[in-house]
């Protein structure tokens, strides 16, 4: 009996300090508006820094939002952006992809690495990427309209229509889907001709 008293009594103890006691909802609650502070400020800061044309401080400060906010990807890409644009293009596609992890249901970022790639002329590079972003039901029209660009870019016409169906399919209004749909329908039709 004594044992089995020591033995409960070593589990209760055991089971006491393992579990981390939360703090009372008034603390939470000073902790969370302390952690929105301190974001905007960080945000605010990173902000000056940018018209101030003290880049590095604000890539340096972007850096600590990605972990206030994983999953604000307008700082992420932004932040791959800069980079990139200090011709740190390594580091910008580690940013790319480590948010790409943090936010695999948003196509935001497969998008963005997928134009990065595209812009550099790297289009087999950009090609999955921007095919998965236009996986996502919420991808907008100019995603569809650069992933056509791409596939004309590698010259898989056919691919290129049917991504141009679908950007002119969601913006009939669109002016520019028309031009650059008929002209890869003939660059097509050209190519069937020379083939037989």
């Amino acid at each position: 009996m004594r044992t089995l008293l020591l033995i409960v009594g070593c589990a209760l103890w055991m089971g006491a300090s393992w579990a981390q006691a939360t703090p009372p909802e008034a603390v939470q609650r000073k902790l969370r508006a302390l952690q929105q502070l301190t974001e905007f400020r960080l945000i605010q800061l990173a902000d000056e820094y940018w018209h101030n044309g003290a880049h590095y401080k604000t890539m340096a400060l972007m850096f600590v939002l990605i972990e206030y906010d994983p999953t604000d990807v307008e700082n992420i890409s932004g932040l791959a952006w800069l980079l990139d644009s200090y011709g740190e293009t390594a580091r910008a596609i580690q940013v790319y992809q480590r948010g790409i992890r943090l936010n695999p249901d948003r196509y935001d970022l497969y998008y963005d690495l997928g134009f990065a790639y595209f812009n550099k002329r790297q289009y087999e590079q950009a090609l999955p990427y921007l095919e998965k972003a236009t996986s996502f039901a919420s991808a907008p029209q100019y995603v569809w309209k650069t992933l056509a660009h791409c596939y004309e870019r590698l010259g898989r016409l056919e691919k290129s229509v049917e991504a141009w169906e679908k950007a002119k399919q969601l913006d009939p209004n669109d002016g520019a889907v028309e031009p650059n749909l008929q002209r890869v329908r003939k660059k097509l039709e050209q190519e069937r001709k020379n083939r037989s």
